[in-house]
C-alpha cells in the first residue's frame, strides 16, 4: 500500500501531534529533490549501500543514542503524574529544586540530541530534529517565563537564578503533562535513540543482504514514529 502525504497528516492528526509542511515522506525523498539521490535508492547494489552507510560517523550515531535516551528519561519524569511527581511533592513541600535539576538536565540532554541529530547525514534524523525544535519554538514563551530561552540556533540555554526562583504553577505549565510538551519531547526523542540503536545494529552487520536490513531500520522507524 502506498503512504501517501495525507495518510500522515490523518494519522499525526490523530495522535496529537503537529503537522508541518515538511512531512515524514518529504525527508524520506518522496517529494524531497534535494533528497532524491537518497541511500534508499542505492539499496539495490550492496556496494553503494555499504558505501554510504560507511560515511555515517558510528561514535555520532552512538552519542546521539545516548543523548536521546537521557532527553527521553528526562521528559518522562517531568510529564510524569500523581501523587509521586515532582510537581505534586513540590506542592506539598514548596521544593522546586528537583524540578530545576530536571529542566536543566533536560536543556542539557536536548542541546546533545540536537547536535548529534545536525551531524547525522539520516534523513528520518532531519525530520526528528525539525520537530523537535518546533515543539520549543511553540513552547518558547513559557520556557522563557521560567528561564529557559531558545537560541537563534535551535538550542536552549538557561538563566539560572529565573529558573530557581520560578514557582511551581509556571514550572508546571513549562513542562507539566497537562502542557504536552514534556511529553512529545520524550516521544519523539525515544524514537530518535531507537533510530540510532537500529543503526548501529544493522552497520555491524555489514548490510551483507543488499541494503534490507538498512530498508527495515529506516522504515521501522517511519511507521513506528505515527504510533
Amino acid at each position: 500500500m502506498r503512504i501517501t502525504n495525507q495518510m500522515i497528516a490523518r494519522a499525526a492528526i490523530k495522535s496529537g501531534l503537529p503537522v508541518h509542511q515538511n512531512t515524514l515522506l518529504n525527508y524520506m525523498g518522496y517529494d524531497n529533490t534535494q533528497t532524491a539521490n537518497s541511500l534508499l535508492s542505492s539499496l539495490g547494489n550492496t556496494k553503494k549501500a555499504n558505501s554510504a552507510l560507511q560515511g555515517i560517523s558510528r561514535k555520532n550515531n552512538r552519542q546521539l543514542e545516548a543523548s536521546a535516551q537521557s532527553l527521553k528519561d528526562i521528559a518522562e519524569k517531568l510529564s510524569a503524574e500523581g501523587e509521586k511527581s515532582l510537581f505534586e511533592k513540590a506542592k506539598k513541600t514548596g521544593d522546586t529544586s528537583e524540578i530545576v535539576a530536571s529542566a536543566e538536565k533536560m536543556a542539557e540532554s536536548y542541546n546533545k540530541t540536537l547536535k548529534y541529530l545536525k551531524g547525522s547525514d539520516s534523513s528520518l534524523n532531519k525530520f526528528y530534529l525539525q520537530e523537535l525544535q518546533s515543539y520549543t519554538g511553540q513552547q518558547s514563551g513559557v520556557l522563557k517565563a521560567v528561564g529557559i530561552t531558545k537560541n537563534s540556533d535551535g538550542s536552549l540555554s538557561i538563566q539560572k537564578e529565573t529558573l530557581t526562583n520560578a514557582d511551581v504553577d509556571s514550572l508546571m505549565a513549562a513542562f507539566g503533562s497537562a502542557s504536552g510538551f514534556s511529553e512529545k519531547i520524550g516521544y519523539v526523542s525515544g524514537r530518535v535513540a531507537e533510530n540510532a540503536a537500529a543503526w548501529d545494529t544493522s552497520y555491524l552487520s555489514g548490510y551483507s543482504n543488499t541494503g534490507k536490513e538498512y530498508y527495515n531500520a529506516f522504515a521501522k522507524g517511519m511507521y513506528d514514529f505515527w504510533g
